[in-house]
């Protein structure tokens, strides 16, 4: 009985966030985890060519805390951010796994690559 007393006085005023913050674990399990991989990769290649948070933040364009925060591996990255470390690190994080369209060569160097545009003329929903 002691052990039930010592627990109610010494219970927290605030309620815990735990359930909460499962269910948003488990919603969310598949792009967290990419995120810790892409995390991990990064930290890798950082560890590899030496390269520090401070640095890569100024490279990026950002402060060395948002550096930490995508380090952390729980960061829902956007493409752009992924293309710029990929950049920054100069190594391939997703290009390698995306499926190759017919007539895309992924050995054309970066900056000599053209992309589509769409013409101008090009009509949206229906013809008219």
């Amino acid at each position: 009985m002691k052990a039930i007393e010592f627990l109610m006085k010494n219970q927290s005023d605030t309620a815990s966030k735990w359930r909460e913050e499962a269910e948003y674990r488990r919603k969310n399990a598949r792009w967290l985890r990419y995120s810790a991989m892409i995390a991990l990769q990064v930290r890798d290649r950082m560890s590899q060519i030496g390269m520090t948070q401070v640095v890569l933040a100024e490279k990026l364009g950002c402060t060395q805390q948002h550096i930490s925060m995508l380090l952390k591996g729980k960061n829902n990255l956007t493409l752009e951010t992924i293309a710029k470390l990929e950049e920054a690190l100069d190594f391939d994080i997703i290009g390698e796994a995306l499926i190759p369209v017919d007539g895309y060569n992924q050995n054309i160097p970066q900056s000599s690559r053209t992309y589509l545009s769409e013409p101008e003329q090009a009509p949206y929903g229906k013809n008219k």
